[in-house]
């Protein structure tokens, strides 16, 4: 090929790539304080069980969920002195003698992954399980967890956001002193359930 048709051609080849639209690009979705964002917690002790909840929940999941396998990020965190338990002084008794929420204000999910074990994508109106591999930071401890969470894609372009895990105190050095009026399961089981809308958020870690 002649060298000035070699260089038209490349010029072409360059011009096609400039203006040629992006694809697999993740929209970040948005976690926002208040309805309909909650997390819920349950104790089941031998004396005492009683239930307990927030809305209090923010943060965002950088995501294409035309792509999944593109990959994803995420950060979600939960305000731990709102936690409500229906009764005052036992919300008190929480956040000062087993949450210490003065030293530990907030609880974190977050992590990212590659999107090579799940699906290709999740159309609208559609939903799907998946394994969402990251670290959980309750009470200043930092442990790896799995979290199996059930993502739905809304004809609005918003996405629900569904997990339950266990919670073992020990794991995460809250005390549960046995002389207090309140008695805390070593195990709590925690539900979230969250909707993300595009957007940025607050939360730019």
């Amino acid at each position: 090929m002649p060298r000035v048709l070699l260089y038209l051609a490349c010029c072409v080849g360059l011009a096609f790539v400039a203006v040629r639209p992006a694809t697999g690009a993740a929209t970040r979705y948005r976690i926002e304080p208040g309805e309909p964002n909650e997390v819920r917690f349950h104790s089941e002790a031998t004396v005492e069980s009683f239930d307990g909840s927030t809305d209090e929940v923010r943060g965002w999941i950088e995501v294409d969920l035309a792509d999944l396998r593109s990959g994803a990020r995420w950060r979600v965190e939960v305000d731990m002195a709102s936690l409500d338990t229906g009764i005052g002084l036992r919300n008190r008794h929480m956040r000062d003698n087993h949450l210490h929420t003065d030293e530990f204000p907030v609880a974190v999910f977050e992590g990212e992954s590659d999107g090579a074990a799940w699906p290709a994508a999740i159309p609208s109106g559609g939903s799907t399980i998946l394994e969402l591999p990251g670290t959980f930071t309750l009470h200043g401890v930092t442990r790896e967890r799995n979290l199996a969470v059930t993502i739905a894609h809304r004809d609005d372009g918003s996405m629900t956001v569904e997990t339950r895990f266990p919670v073992v105190l020990s794991e995460h050095d809250i005390p549960r002193p046995k002389f207090l009026m309140m008695k805390l399961a070593e195990e709590q089981d925690v539900q979230l359930e969250l909707v993300a809308i595009p957007g940025d958020s607050e939360v730019t870690r």
